[in-house]
């Protein structure tokens, strides 16, 4: 005898009701600082990732970004500048005084601002790139470069910096060269308290110490060249 039950073009008996499973969906957060939405499956598998890592590359502008009611012209930005921008080649470093001291003493402190409006809790580890050069001016002696502290934090609306984090860095280096000599630095910084960006802008801090051996003059660098990124950092947010 023929089966005379017919299908619809979905593959369902006609008239067959359709039972749809109902899962719970919960937040995860992994051991790595990543956070996921996850089902009530029995695999747990990720449904929807809720956080991402984002680069923010170090740069520095002439015509820059007000927050906290002042021009900020050392940025953080996502995506490089211009190789050309503003055919300014002073643009691609940050350059120290001369330096005479001959004990350690930082020599270039500079903070960058995020031009990111967008609300972000931020959290976890964040890995700092920074490319740092020594050269001598004069003398016949060492410049030393002793140590390099980044952190991480924020600016606040009134363009106060509030630093979360820190670490540093104080394996010297030394040179006679009077051409720049370069190094580039890595540091984890791990956020112990999480933070938001509302009514903030998140920001980074790159301190350089050094000094010089007797009747030697030297400089030091932060390498911030346009169209690259020599100076970075890389963190969590959501």
């Amino acid at each position: 005898m023929a089966n005379n039950e017919s299908t619809n073009i979905t593959g369902n008996k006609v008239n067959e009701k359709l039972v749809q499973q109902k899962k719970e969906v919960s937040i995860v957060e992994d051991t790595d600082g990543t956070v996921r939405l996850c089902t009530s499956a029995d695999t747990n598998a990720p449904v929807s990732v809720v956080a991402q890592k984002k680069q923010f590359i170090m740069q520095r502008v002439t015509d820059g970004y007000i927050w906290g009611g002042i021009t900020q012209q050392y940025l953080l930005m996502e995506n490089p500048s211009p190789p050309t921008l503003d055919n300014n080649n002073e643009l691609d470093f940050i350059e120290s005084n001369h330096i005479s001291n001959t004990s350690s003493q930082h020599v270039l402190n500079v903070v960058f601002c995020s031009t990111d409006e967008v609300e972000r809790q931020i959290y976890g580890i964040t890995r700092i790139i920074s490319s740092v050069g020594v050269k001598r001016i004069s003398g016949n002696g060492l410049v030393h470069v002793d140590m390099v502290v980044m952190g991480i934090g924020y600016i606040d609306s009134s363009g106060v910096y509030h630093e979360v984090g820190a670490q540093i860095v104080s394996e010297g280096y030394t040179t006679t060269f009077e051409e720049y000599v370069e190094r580039t630095i890595q540091l984890f910084v791990r956020i112990l308290t999480g933070f938001n960006t509302d009514g903030n802008r998140l920001a980074v801090h790159v301190e350089i110490h050094a000094f010089v051996d007797a009747n030697t003059t030297g400089q030091v660098r932060l390498n911030l060249t346009r169209g690259s990124a020599d100076s970075y950092i890389e963190l969590v947010m959501r």
